[in-house]
């Protein structure tokens, strides 16, 4: 791990983005510093758009996108110190993984040995040493991930923006990219990485911005974003073989469920205190000798937690 680097600050003032009779972006202030920030919204909200601006690859209009003071926008000096992990890949699937690394190295003005140096420090960095003489052709989705965190951080970026980069990994690639994101937010690095799935960002940030329609609807912490959801009653199923049973000893608990439906394979219960209500699920069926099969939360998911805050 290398020392914390200066501060580096990304800051969009009024930016706004029509296609066509669509406004894909409306008027958004954004300021985002070192260490990791998650960009979550639901398919349609603005968030490629938005990355589009932020990485130079889309005008602002009006507005403006900035690092630390300077236009993104035509800036080479700027781009220079931005990184980007795409959507999308385009490898050329001939080369292994050392040549693509180093060529593209090369084009970013490294000489031919520091181009080599840096792609094995990078390779290395992702956890793909032993793949570095592979044929990109043959990576899964998940080595594909990795690979282009890999070239967006050969020139040591300030600013790194991630777009969706949990897609198509296992879960112990998902848990080594999750580790390498978290320690470059330490490092000091600015890093925006986007997603539809709260719980991949909570894993990587405890700030989030969600964006709705084009709008930041909130932004803060994890636990702030979960107070707006706390004045709202959160569902929870109970997957059990006697669920009729269960429901009456529930009903005899005043003032902790706000609503209780039967459902195929069990119940769904409303209330306030999701904690404390799985607290008193367990005891009971432990009392009364009931078989849980499953008890899990419905609004986790990020389209839940827009529904709150937008309804």
């Amino acid at each position: 791990m290398t020392d914390r680097r200066a501060p580096c600050e990304l800051r969009l003032s009024k930016v706004s983005r029509w296609y066509g009779d669509v406004l894909a972006l409306d008027a958004v202030d954004l300021v985002v510093g070192p260490g990791v920030t998650g960009l979550l919204g639901p398919n349609g909200a603005g968030k490629s758009t938005l990355i589009r601006l932020i990485t130079g690859l889309a005008s602002p209009g009006d507005g403006s996108v900035l690092v630390d003071g300077q236009p993104v926008r035509n800036n080479l000096s700027v781009l220079a110190r931005i990184g980007y992990v795409p959507d999308g890949d385009g490898l050329y699937e001939e080369l292994t993984l050392r040549r693509f690394l180093v060529d593209q190295a090369r084009q970013r003005g490294f000489g031919k040995a520091d181009a080599a140096r840096r792609a094995v420090e990078v390779v290395e960095r992702v956890g793909m040493t032993a793949a570095i003489d592979r044929h990109t052709g043959s990576f899964s989705k998940g080595m594909r991930q990795r690979l282009k965190l890999a070239q967006a951080l050969l020139h040591d970026p300030d600013v790194l923006v991630l777009d969706e980069p949990l897609t198509g990994l296992d879960p112990v690639m998902r848990r080594d990219f999750i580790r390498v994101v978290r320690e470059l937010g330490d490092e000091g690095v600015t890093v925006l990485v986007s997603s539809h799935v709260l719980h991949e960002i909570e894993a990587m940030t405890n700030g989030i911005v969600l964006l709705h329609h084009g709008q930041v609807v909130a932004e803060g912490t994890v636990p702030d974003i979960r107070d707006l959801l706390d004045k709202h009653a959160r569902r929870i199923r109970v997957l059990t073989s006697r669920p009729r049973e269960l429901a009456s000893q529930l009903l005899a608990h005043e003032g902790l469920l706000a609503g209780l439906s039967l459902v195929e394979g069990g119940l769904v219960l409303e209330t306030l205190r999701p904690d404390r209500m799985c607290t008193l699920v367990a005891e009971l069926a432990t009392q009364a000798r009931i078989d849980i099969l499953a008890l899990e939360p419905l609004d986790e998911d990020l389209s839940s937690v827009f529904a709150y805050l937008v309804n």
